[in-house]
């Protein structure tokens, strides 16, 4: 579970101009698509997650779930441009 999911991950992903990149689920520990942010954020056991299931994106969604936050998987496979506004949005509602 992420406190504030919304909030936290629409931060880390304006953190810094590249630190957003849709089309890999991890670059680096600075760049990540929206579902390995999601993954990222919940350290340890979010990785954990990962590897279970050998899924970013289902752990990515179970994560959400867990953090009162669901979101449709297809938001995983967005352009950079519309999971940014989808993001922003998802922040400024969910406040």
């Amino acid at each position: 579970m992420i406190e504030q999911i919304d909030q936290a991950v629409y931060a880390a992903v304006t953190a810094a101009p590249d630190a957003l990149n849709m089309s890999k689920w991890h670059v680096c520990d600075t760049t990540h698509c929206r579902a390995g942010w999601v993954v990222h954020l919940a350290g340890e056991e979010g990785y954990a997650l990962q590897k279970f299931f050998n899924s970013t994106a289902l752990a990515a969604q179970l994560i959400y779930r867990e953090s009162r936050s669901p979101i449709n998987p297809c938001r995983f496979f967005d352009s950079n441009e519309n999971a940014l506004a989808d993001m922003k949005q998802s922040a400024e509602i969910n406040k």
